[in-house]
């Protein structure tokens, strides 16, 4: 007798997403014993904040212990910081995680779930799982940069949730405060506004949208932060979002029990205080940003504006054939392929001389008659 099927129908022709290798597979794949530039993932090239560093040091003392459950002391900061209460918090492994609870808490299958395309991919992904009704809209600006109107016209009555990155990944583009207070003033009250922020440190500039004021204006909007960039702490999995008390309530109803453990919730609650080690990433990242984009301005390629930690090279070579090359020689950038973009890739700044190897190699790499599309 045939066994019975136990996953669910929408999860049999479904494919998981797919990080950045990481340093050590590279390294067996290719057989590398020198040094690897790992520009994949987004990663801050300075390391971790160092008050982050010093309290979970201490916090590994009491592993043996579990976690706060509530994460009491980590929420009440973050409500102290963003000036908002305790209730409306929530402290997550990884902002990731929100946006997987999100679509558990409120979408039914048959709902819909409206993003762009292009964008972060667990938006499609947490959807899918769920069977629910994903609409994207195109992009503008060569296909590299949200159209907030035209994401607006996809909301109708079966929408639940609408997903937006601001900046976007994997481009790095970004929409205006304008534009946005544009697009909540069309946007239906009962809807639920994911702003996921992911980036927001390395891009405090006044046009910038302030999704705070659109959830003090009682809108159903959630507001997402990760540690995992300019704080350096992506190996520890901590962020969090903030809303409405009953979005919050949702969240905490469908959230694995010890969600955050008890050395990311120490991290992270040191990491609030360390500005100058944000500052000091943000400058990093200004300055070798500028490098890379000026080390391009010669070459076949289309590389979008970011404000964020990396940049989209659109090349005419097929980006899997760029990922392989670039990784033989100890240089791990981000394929493209997989968001739409056969011809891109990835690539976040790391030290100096690593992004003069990376441009080098890609200059010549890309000189080739090998890899085109």
């Amino acid at each position: 007798m045939a066994k019975k099927i136990l996953l669910r129908t929408p999860l049999r022709a479904f494919k998981p997403y797919v990080a950045g290798k990481p340093i050590e597979e590279v390294r067996r794949e290719y057989g590398l014993t020198g040094h690897i530039a790992k520009m994949a993932s987004n990663e801050n090239p300075l390391g971790t904040s160092p008050k982050a560093l010093e309290a979970m040091r201490k916090a590994i003392e009491e592993v043996y212990l579990y976690p706060d459950d509530n994460a009491f002391y980590i929420r009440k900061k973050i409500a102290q910081t963003h000036q908002v209460a305790f209730e409306n918090v929530f402290a997550a492994n990884g902002s990731v995680e929100v946006l997987e609870l999100a679509v558990q808490a409120f979408v039914e299958p048959g709902d819909g779930v409206v993003t762009s395309e292009h964008t972060f991919a667990i938006y499609m992904l947490a959807a899918m799982k769920i069977d629910a009704q994903l609409r994207m809209a195109p992009m503008i600006d060569g296909g590299y940069r949200y159209d907030l109107p035209a994401i607006g016209k996809l909301v109708d009555d079966r929408t639940k949730i609408v997903f937006l990155a601001n900046p976007t990944n994997p481009t790095g583009t970004w929409f205006s405060g304008e534009e946005f207070d544009t697009f909540m003033a069309h946007v239906p009250e009962d809807v639920l506004v994911v702003y996921d922020s992911a980036y927001a440190e390395y891009c405090p500039y006044p046009d910038m949208p302030d999704p705070m004021k659109h959830y003090r204006q009682g809108r159903r909007i959630l507001c997402l932060r990760t540690f995992s960039k300019a704080y350096g702490m992506a190996g520890i999995r901590v962020g969090y979002a903030i809303g409405p008390a009953d979005i919050i309530h949702g969240l905490m109803t469908c959230r694995v029990a010890f969600n955050l453990n008890l050395v990311a919730q120490a991290g992270a609650m040191a990491a609030l205080d360390d500005d100058e080690f944000v500052r000091r990433s943000r400058e990093f990242n200004d300055r070798e940003l500028a490098f890379l984009r000026e080390g391009m301005k010669e070459l076949d390629v289309i590389v979008p504006p970011s404000r964020a930690n990396f940049l989209l090279v659109d090349t005419k070579k097929n980006a899997q054939w760029l990922f392989e090359e670039l990784q033989k020689q100890g240089i791990i950038v981000r394929p493209m392929g997989g968001y739409g973009y056969p011809g891109a890739i990835r690539v976040n700044p790391w030290q100096r001389e690593d992004n003069e190897r990376f441009l080098s190699s890609l200059k010549r790499l890309l000189a080739s008659d090998q890899g085109s599309l």
